[in-house]
């Protein structure tokens, strides 16, 4: 069954989410790893709750490196070197399909962001 947001990965929806704040539709589509990791955790919390998780993920930086990996078998981004990717075309397709969810997420008030983390202490 896929998970929340349509994706079969959680954590691919995370990159998607983390590279939609550093990416340009009318660029080339380039990010760093070095971006991704710097981008607020708090975030990739929220969304992991959404998505049904119950704790914050011991190693976040390994995970997000694995999904980069998994998402470069996949054929949706490419590995330029030291540290860069660059969506391909492919990659670009799946990140619309996501964008519309990755808006909702993005739209979350700091109340309910406040109740997601207070329902997933409990």
């Amino acid at each position: 069954m896929d998970k929340l947001y349509g994706v079969k990965s959680n954590w691919e929806f995370v990159i998607w989410y983390l590279i939609s704040a550093i990416i340009s539709p009318t660029k080339d589509h380039r990010f760093s790893r070095q971006k991704l990791l710097r981008k607020n955790y708090d975030d990739v919390y929220d969304i992991l709750i959404l998505q049904g998780h119950k704790k914050r993920p011991q190693h976040t930086e390994e995970t997000i490196q694995k999904t980069l990996q998994n998402m470069r078998d996949k054929n949706w981004i490419i590995f330029l070197g030291s540290g860069e990717y660059k969506l391909t075309s492919e990659g670009v397709n799946e990140f619309l399909k996501h964008k519309e969810n990755i808006e909702k997420v993005q739209s979350l008030d700091p109340a309910q962001r406040q109740l997601l983390r207070k329902l997933a202490r409990e």
